[in-house]
């Protein structure tokens, strides 16, 4: 037996069981709830139910009310009429206005059918309202990311278009100094490599909304790879003001693919510089238990413990955007990419405290 939550307008105890009896030989197991009046009714939609049954003549209440009544407060609950005295004029009355079918109570052969077919109609009407709710999500999200992707882009493009500026203005007066020259070279690589990781970090979310991850793995020594990352953060580090410890407990071996895990390293380092007030940055590799393990630490802002969460989201931010700017996606793609390795990450902190961010992995290579 099927079981089914019945929300019955009726006003006749021996109709109500009738229309039971009938629910039962149909193969369900109906929970009935019967009510007479618009309060009733009213009180009784706060609740779950599957489908509204409804008489059309009462004394101090109608099927028309009472379908006016369901509609707009439960739009999507399926609603039929069961009744013995209505005409064929006020029938179709009652399915223009909302109601999924009617049912003569000289006929309730027909009662079962008609139920499951609105059963059916309100499943497919609740997943085209889910799958639209997710289009609309879906644009929600791809218009707030092109909009943090279009500022952040700005910036380094202009400050490169200035250098370039600079520099042709430099060569055309002949004054291309050695020392300038280097200096405003360095500005303009700079700016190029930070166009290149947006685009590259632009290409991370575009791949991670296609699907699950694909890694290539490839024998490697995690030390030394942050150790490389680390190198590339060391001036960014200074200027900063930060100091940047690095402490690696080799061998740190194992398969996991080199390109992903350097995206993540990247991400918790450009994170631990950008909010850690310049105080010094911790890094450091080990192995525990079977895990090889990345901390990043740093003596920052710290994040407060309702937000640790939403950071691992998709434009999860804990601070605003036009403080400290970023896509709000680089933590995300970092679990993500954690996850696919059979891995975690992690942080604690909490506000002023610093936040220390640790990345687990499995040494051995998960089998399916």
């Amino acid at each position: 037996m099927k079981p089914l939550r019945v929300l019955m307008v009726e006003d006749s105890p021996d109709d109500a069981l009738l229309v039971t009896l009938e629910l039962r030989r149909g193969g369900y197991a109906p929970e009935v709830r019967r009510v007479e009046s618009a309060e009733a009714l009213s009180a009784a939609l706060e609740e779950r139910w599957d489908v509204v049954i409804s008489d059309y003549a009462m004394p101090a209440f109608d099927g028309l009310s009472a379908l006016r009544l369901v509609r707009q407060r439960r739009p999507e609950l399926p609603f039929v009429l069961v009744s013995g005295t209505i005409g064929e004029e006020r029938a179709v009355e009652a399915l223009k206005s909302g109601a999924g079918d009617f049912v003569a109570k000289q006929n309730l052969s027909r009662l079962v059918p008609a139920i499951e077919r609105e059963l059916r109609d309100a499943a497919m009407r609740r997943d085209r309202r889910d799958t639209l709710e997710k289009l609309e999500a879906a644009v929600e999200a791809r218009d707030q990311f092109l909009s943090i992707a279009s500022h952040e882009l700005k910036t380094p493009l202009t400050a490169l278009q200035l250098q370039l500026q600079s520099l042709a203005r430099a060569v055309e007066a002949g004054d291309g100094g050695g020392e300038r020259l280097g200096h405003k070279l360095r500005m303009v690589t700079r700016s190029t490599e930070r166009l290149g990781e947006l685009v590259n970090r632009l290409l991370d979310v575009s791949r991670v909304g296609e699907g699950p991850l694909d890694l290539v793995r490839e024998e490697m020594d995690l030390g030394d790879l942050v150790e490389e990352v680390a190198a590339r953060f060391a001036d960014a580090a200074r200027e900063a003001g930060s100091s940047l410890e690095l402490t690696v407990r080799r061998p740190v071996r194992g398969r996991w693919d080199r390109l992903r895990l350097e995206t993540v390293v990247v991400n918790l380092l450009s994170n631990a510089v950008k909010y850690g007030s310049g105080q010094q940055i911790a890094v450091a590799v080990r192995t525990a238990e079977g895990r090889a393990v990345v901390e990043v630490s740093d003596r920052g802002i710290g994040i407060d413990p309702s937000d640790q969460a939403r950071i691992f989201e998709r434009y999860g931010r804990a601070v605003p955007e036009r403080h400290y700017g970023g896509f709000g996606v680089g933590l995300w793609v970092s679990r993500l990419v954690a996850e696919a390795h059979g891995g975690r990450l992690e942080v604690q902190s909490a506000p002023g405290r610093g936040a220390t961010f640790t990345l687990e992995l499995p040494l051995q290579e998960p089998t399916s």
